[in-house]
């Protein structure tokens, strides 16, 4: 029997002949037409993800010492190797330390868990060897080179180092000459590079107007510390950035006011004070300068014969760092103008006030602290009483001297500031920070104001020590130049008395490693004094001369200043 095939008549064999060609010249055509576009594809490099987080981690520097001789910069990206990097959210962090040497080298984060002290596990992705973070030239290649090669809708840039609000930040004590990078300069480095959603400072004073100021037409949003930091590493990347990486959408504002909650609630979680974090909108900045520049020249024009009240209003507002005294908060010095007898019945005084709150408002968008005496406002300002902190030539160079608020504070300085640097004529401060080299100071830190009398050693006062190791005393009431020494000591178990395990120094004012009369500091009326800087040790490993001194202390009362004021009267 036949099998039955399907049998094609020579016009249908014709017709599927012609179809058959018809096809295949389709399909070769449309090869050709598409394989460009496939070449150029990959000629376009990376795909862009939503979101770039770029950390410019600057630990060349002291800032990189503690945590039981761990690093704090190392730290920060072990928090973001918990998270790592997806294909939507690109993290990148350039990182210099004193661990590696001074060397410097970028890093595409990825997901790392159980990582030993300073240890990086993620991979490197471009040495750069021994490189100036302080330089904004390197700061400008870190930023090319991210946007180059981890394109995305959106970037972030989170800048971890030292702080000292407008008068700069990033010092490199290793590749540079500790200098800071100055706003200027870190202005002309995002002049050039993709505009910023969002830049973050983890470091200590960035949040002020003057640093807003010159960054508004680079970025969207600030998000910075008004004070100084939690000697920790609390960026909270492990939250945030996991949040963002599940929700790669997130928009700027969002990832903005995420990441200062984060860094605020690891502060007050490891107990730290004075923990503040806020978020500024920066498209805000120039109608706040235009309030500002408004309310300094109200002053001017309408004050009269009322400087004592400015004075009066500048005495009464909270200055930001004991090491920058001439940072004030911004927001609690108008509230104070407002409630002078009579600054606050002058209305083009007062308008001009309200204003000025109504524009910090709007352009402080977030502001968190956990400080109950010290009213952080979410923005700072430089406001100096004398000639010497003024600092006029280097602050005329910022932006910010379009808002004229310099000629406030030169009129203000002639009419109703104090010379000599340290406040009134009968009083001296005081700034220094303590360290215990190894150990996390605990709250219980104190530093002692001592003097001698008929040979005895004799406290007149102590003050506490904020969360980073700084600290500011002033002695009032002095007549004439007065000798006094400088002691620290931290109570760890808040007895007391000086006992085993309680750390304890003193200004070692010649370096010799004993507590003597050689380190007298005679103190002159309306001055002031910076870098008494008081190292601690286990009580038991001090130098033999100083325990006598030590001794006699642990017997005395304290008499604890929590304002930081002491008085010799």
């Amino acid at each position: 029997m036949k099998k039955n095939r399907f049998y094609l008549t020579p016009a249908w064999r014709s017709i599927f002949r012609r179809l058959l060609w018809h096809t295949t010249a389709f399909m070769l055509l449309t090869s050709l037409f598409f394989l460009p576009a496939c070449e150029k594809e990959e000629d376009n490099g990376p795909s862009r993800a939503k979101w770039t987080i770029m950390g410019y981690f600057n630990g060349n520097n002291d800032l990189d010492v503690g945590q039981a001789g761990t690093s704090y910069i190392i730290k920060d990206l072990q928090e973001m190797e918990w998270v790592g990097s997806t294909r939507q959210v690109k993290s990148v962090i350039m990182l210099g330390s004193l661990k590696t040497g001074g060397n410097v080298a970028c890093y595409e984060i990825g997901q790392h868990e159980n990582q030993l002290p300073d240890e990086i596990l993620s991979p490197v992705a471009l040495d750069l060897g021994t490189k100036d973070m302080s330089d904004p030239q390197t700061l400008i290649d870190f930023i090319a080179w991210c946007s180059e090669n981890y394109p995305a809708e959106r970037y972030a840039l989170i800048i971890n180092s030292h702080g000292a609000a407008w008068y700069g930040l990033c010092p490199d004590e290793i590749n540079g000459s500790d200098d800071l990078m100055s706003m200027p300069k870190m202005r002309s480095a995002l002049a050039n590079a993709p505009h910023l959603d969002v830049i973050v400072f983890h470091a200590c004073l960035m949040g002020s107007v003057e640093v807003a100021y010159e960054l508004k037409d680079y970025a969207d949003y600030m998000v910075a510390c008004e004070t100084t930091m939690p000697a920790l590493g609390i960026l909270g990347a492990d939250t945030w950035l996991a949040e963002l990486v599940d929700n790669p959408k997130m928009d700027s504002y969002d990832l903005s006011k995420r990441i200062a909650q984060c860094v605020y609630d690891e502060g007050v979680e490891a107990q730290r004070f004075h923990t503040h974090m806020a978020v500024t909108d920066l498209s805000q900045i120039d109608a706040l300068g235009a309030k500002l520049s408004e309310f300094g020249n109200r002053l001017v024009s309408e004050v009269g014969d009322n400087w004592d009240e400015v004075y009066e209003s500048w005495e009464k507002t909270h200055y930001i760092s004991d090491n920058f005294p001439s940072l004030t908060d911004l927001r609690e010095f108008v509230k104070e103008i407002m409630q002078r007898d009579d600054l606050g019945q002058i209305n083009l005084i007062n308008n001009a006030a309200d204003e000025l709150l109504s524009a910090l408002n709007a352009a402080i968008s977030f502001t968190k602290s956990n400080s109950l005496d010290v009213p952080f406002g979410g923005l700072s300002i430089h406001f100096p009483n004398n000639e010497e902190n003024f600092r006029k030539e280097a602050y005329q160079k910022l932006q910010f001297a379009k808002t004229n608020w310099h000629n406030f504070v030169a009129a203000f300085i002639e009419n109703a500031g104090n010379g000599g640097g340290g406040g009134a004529d009968d009083e001296a401060r005081i700034y220094g920070t303590v360290t215990w080299p190894g150990h996390n100071l605990s709250e219980n830190t104190s530093v002692l104001v001592c003097y001698q009398e008929n040979d005895e050693l004799n406290i007149l006062g102590s003050v506490g020590v904020e969360a980073d190791g700084t600290y500011g005393v002033i002695i009032t009431g002095l007549q004439q130049p007065q000798d006094f020494l400088f002691a620290g000591h931290d109570d760890v178990n808040g007895n007391g008395t000086i006992d085993g395990g309680d750390g304890f120094g003193f200004w070692d004012k010649d370096q010799d490693g004993n507590w003597t009369t050689s380190d007298i500091l005679n103190v002159e009326p309306g001055h002031h004094y910076t870098d008494i800087n008081i190292a601690l040790a286990a009580q038991k490993s001090l130098a033999v001369k100083s325990r006598p001194w030590m001794d006699i202390l642990s017997t005395q009362p304290r008499h604890f200043s929590p304002s930081g004021v002491i008085s010799v009267k």
